[in-house]
This record gives structure tokens, sequence and C-alpha cells, in this order.
């Protein structure tokens, strides 16, 4: 079977770019795949962080072309006639922003109308937007009309297409966990990142305001009084203005129980930072899905986490973490103590919830939706 990922890839960074580049490995073995990335994703004045690239990323793959300029139509023509020579039998595209719906819905429309029989399934990593506008909808339906399937990763992400689309055709499947390469014992971790504390709690991922880090600073002022021994290791870059942030630590922390790695962390040191942790925090005030809950549980690690739609179907509550009252430090504070002093196999549990999470799953799924269509 011929199939072509539409999607951002490396040598991008960011977890939609991790996910596509899993994907294409997991599928290569059985089908012949390519990816078609862009050669622009964002106009500089659009994009938020340092870089838009992992420099140092080892990810490299033969059938990775980078064409698509996201505001050169030109390069859209182009994407659509190397489509049409591949003729793939199934395009899935990754849709994580309306601000794509433009080259994409080009895109697909063309190749739809030359090759008819080739199906489009579409993978919405979130529909709506956290930072809305009020066109979106109108640009999420321009390329939607043009999908014959999806694949949603949530329940939230579930209603959001139900509300946009009459009666859609699609599957509902749980984030993958990624494949680890590299693993760490706990004590090697921790001794390679200086770490000297019985107790890692971790935040991993781009600062966002959606993410609730404000919430995760703030619960330190109760968890100081509970907990001892014990370190909040941050790790990303902020897309926010990171006074706010360090003025939190200032005011919430008075033993440096708290510690961000304001940058982003590059794929080498992913495995170290989460095999030195206990426990992964995740106090999202919205979420689409998250793909640090896979992760996590990738490393045998437990979460804790708002209770909030795109997340709590997630989790397993006292086996596999902890959800909390999203917006409430205090409440997340007392389920991080609950968490520490539970005597639970955290690592059993996940290890057989995460079933529910496999590459070889979610794949087989996928190919069952596009023989339906």
């Amino acid at each position: 079977m011929k199939i072509s990922l539409l999607s951002v890839a490396p040598p991008y960074r960011g977890g939609i770019s991790e996910q596509t580049y899993h994907l294409y490995e997991q599928l290569k073995d059985d089908h012949t795949v390519n990816i078609i990335n862009f050669k622009r994703q964002y106009p500089a004045f659009l994009f938020p962080g340092k870089t838009q690239y992992d420099k140092a990323s080892l990810k490299h793959q033969d059938e990775n072309y980078r064409i698509i300029d996201s505001i050169n139509p030109i390069s859209w023509r182009r994407a659509v006639r190397f489509i049409e020579e591949t003729s793939p039998d199934l395009l899935l595209i990754r849709f994580w922003n309306p601000f794509f719906s433009f080259c994409h819905s080009y895109i697909i429309n063309k190749v739809k109308k030359q090759l008819p029989d080739t199906k489009v399934i579409c993978i919405p990593d979130n529909i709506i937007p956290h930072e809305k506008h009020f066109y979106d909808i109108t640009l999420i339906k321009k390329i939607f009309k043009h999908v014959d399937a999806f694949v949603v990763m949530s329940s939230k992400v579930e209603e959001e297409l139900k509300s946009i689309v009459n009666n859609p055709i699609y599957k509902k499947l749980f984030h993958p966990v990624a494949s680890i390469s590299q693993r760490y014992s706990k004590e090697e971790a921790r001794d390679r990142l200086g770490i000297t504390k019985k107790r890692v709690i971790l935040f991993f991922g781009l600062i966002r305001k959606y993410k609730g880090l404000d919430i995760l600073i703030q619960s330190n002022k109760f968890l100081r009084k509970e907990l001892k021994d014990y370190q909040i290791i941050i790790c990303g870059e902020s897309y926010e203005n990171k006074d706010k942030y360090n003025k939190l630590i200032l005011e919430n922390s008075r033993e440096d129980e708290i510690k961000w790695v304001n940058k982003y962390i590059p794929e080498d040191l992913v495995p170290i930072y989460f095999s030195a942790s206990d426990v992964v925090a995740l106090p999202y005030k919205s979420a689409s899905q998250s793909g640090i809950i896979p992760m996590a549980y990738s490393y045998g690690r437990p979460v804790v986490a708002s209770k909030i739609k795109g997340i709590q179907e997630m989790v397993q509550t006292e086996k596999t973490g902890f959800l909390f009252e999203k917006n409430n430090p205090q409440a997340l504070s007392e389920s991080i103590i609950d968490l520490f002093n539970s005597k639970d196999n955290y690592e059993e549990n996940i290890m057989e919830f995460r079933k529910q999470f496999s590459w070889n799953y979610y794949i087989d799924e996928v190919l069952n939706l596009y023989k339906y269509l």
C-alpha cells in the first residue's frame, strides 16, 4: 500500500513532528511511505519561540520531502504534482492549526480531483485552537470538507469534530506511546542532571498559558508544608513572558524547590529528565489531548493531571496517576502528596494500561478505517 503523510516532520521540532516521525517509522516496513513536509512552516514573525528547528535532532528519513511553503501557493502546486506522481492509496493529514487550512485545503482538493481513488484521512491533534479567533471555524470547515474520515485522540476533539462536521466518519484512538531508544536508571539520570533530592516532580513541554504552569508553581506553597526533600523541575521554553513565571517562582519558592530549564529540550536529554522523575505534572487549564501523558507512561512514570476533557480519559485514578480540580493549586499539591504516600505499583499498572497506546494497535485501526472508506 502507498501512503503519503502530509505533515510537519523533522527537522522541525515539537510533538506533532515527533509523532509523524514515529508514524513513518512504524509504517515503512510494510508499506511504501513518504512525508510531504514543510520547507517553511511559519513565517518568522508568527512564531513565538527561538527557533522552529531541532538542530541537534538525529532523526533523518530518506522519504522526507520538504516541499510546502505555508504562504507560497507555487509550492502548493508543487506538492500537488508530487502527490499525483506518487499516486498514494492513502493521504494522511495532520491538522493542528487553522493557519494551514489554505495550503492544505488547496492541496487535497486538487489531489482528490486528479486521484479520485485516493482516500484522505485527517488526524486532528486539536480542532478548535487554544488561542481562538473569529475566523477559525470557517477555515477549519474549508479543509474538513475535503476529508473522507478522521482519527481523533480524545473525547474533546471528538465533540469538536461533531460540532463542525455532520455525521463524520471517524475512529477515536489514544495518542500512541513513543518508542524509547535510550533508557537510564533513576539514579543514573539524577546523577547526570546533578539532582540530589529524594522526590522529583517534572513539568515537560513548551510553556503556553493553557498548560497551567502558574498553577504548579503556586502549588509549591502548599507542598512545602507537607513534603520534604523534593524538587519541581520545569523543562520547556516559554512562549510567553518569562518574567511572569520567574516572579511566581520567587514568590512561591523559599529554598530553591523549583528549577526551570527555560529552553527546548533536545531529544538526547528527554530520556534523562523523564527517567530522573517520580511523577509528571500536567496542570492544564484546557487541552485537546496530550502527548506528554503517553511519554510519561513510556518511562513508567505516573501523572498528576487536571480533571478536564482531553486529559481525564488518559488517566486511571490511583492506578496510573491522580486527577485534580483544574486551576486549584492546593488540590494539585494534595494529589502529588497522595501519590507519594500511595503504595500502589504504578509502573505495573501503567504497563497494563498503556497496551491501549501501542503503535501497532493505532496503525491497525487507522488502516481498518481506510478499508471501510
